[in-house]
């Protein structure tokens, strides 16, 4: 895989809730998806592009948006906070080179 120049990349919040002395603590951590020509790498996952089939997403608030990989695997869903047009479009893009 050609992994050395970083097309796109996208924030993401990863949110974790647990119970610590009977009260919900929430964690969010920012994290990146990043988009190479032939791979789409997560810190918890890595698609071969081929096996991504489209990137979408929704607005539900004037801040917040779910963003969806449609993959091989299902759909993944991610939190984010910053407009994905720019990461989604470099992603159509480069699928529409490979097809």
């Amino acid at each position: 895989m050609d992994q050395l120049k970083l097309l796109s990349s996208i924030t993401y919040i990863d949110t974790e809730r647990s119970i610590e002395a009977g009260e919900m603590k929430i964690v969010e951590t920012e994290r990146n998806i990043d988009l190479y020509r032939d791979a789409l790498i997560t810190p918890g996952t890595q698609f071969h592009v081929a096996n991504v089939w489209d990137i979408s997403y929704k607005s539900f608030s004037s801040e917040a948006r779910l963003l969806y990989l449609h993959t091989h695997r299902g759909v993944l869903t991610y939190m984010i906070y910053t407009d994905p047009d720019k990461f989604v479009k470099t992603f159509k893009k480069l699928k529409n080179e490979n097809y």
